[in-house]
């Protein structure tokens, strides 16, 4: 699922993990593939240097967003969060998958990336799920092909998830034993990144937005399943 659309990690493995561990361990297991996914997504896209360019603005107010997010932690009610999100994801996807689009014109690209990548960051900080606001904002960009997309979303997650796992480990929520089971957990992962990426050719660019949007769907489910668990 990551290789072929650029999304994936940890939307489906975390909920198959937790049948069998403890919700918390299977969000630590996952910390380094996804690392390590998307700095290596990050690093396969074409012109990696113009995204870099192009979606810094996003990139910063994420990280920003991040830093906020986890410093209201402790003062909000995180299941409430989780299910307006989640509800707000389902919607938008299905409503834009019936045509009637989000579409952000190239003039409001970089204010629209400050907003959504706040967002994300907040939503992140708050209960670790970065990828809904910056999949909406991506693919509301009319122009933006699906490499594109992949390599765009690589950058702006694993500005995320770097911060993140350093996080884990210097609170000690992932200790010594983790790291190396996650580490090891990096090639399964890689595995399938490589079988995705060969299929991904096969996928038309408007099967490819379509698929997105089913992810989006999932994500959205995956959160309230959390909300109500």
């Amino acid at each position: 699922m990551k290789g072929a659309l650029g999304v994936g990690t940890p939307l489906l493995p975390v909920p198959l993990m937790a049948l069998v561990l403890p919700p918390q361990t299977a969000i630590v297991m996952m910390a380094m593939p996804v690392v390590a996914a998307n700095v290596w997504q990050m690093c396969r896209a074409p012109r990696a240097d113009r995204l870099t360019g192009r979606f810094w603005p996003a990139f910063a107010a994420l990280l920003a967003g991040l830093w906020v997010g986890v410093g209201i932690l402790t003062r909000i009610d995180e299941k409430g969060l989780m299910a307006v999100v989640g509800a707000a994801v389902i919607v938008f996807a299905l409503v834009h998958g019936s045509g009637h689009k989000l579409s952000i014109p190239a003039r409001l690209e970089k204010p629209a990336g400050l907003g959504f990548g706040f967002t994300a960051g907040v939503i992140g900080g708050v209960c670790s799920f970065f990828g809904p606001m910056l999949i909406i904002y991506l693919i509301s960009l009319t122009d933006l092909r699906k490499e594109q997309f992949i390599g765009a979303i690589g950058f702006l997650y694993a500005g995320a998830v770097i911060p993140w796992a350093i996080l884990l480990y210097y609170h000690g929520i992932m200790d010594n034993k983790l790291l190396l089971y996650s580490t090891a957990a990096v090639l399964p992962v890689a595995l399938g990144m490589a079988a995705g990426t060969a299929l991904r050719r096969f996928v038309s660019e408007r099967r490819f937005r379509h698929l997105i949007l089913a992810a989006l769907v999932c994500s959205g489910g995956v959160i309230l399943a959390r909300a109500w668990a």
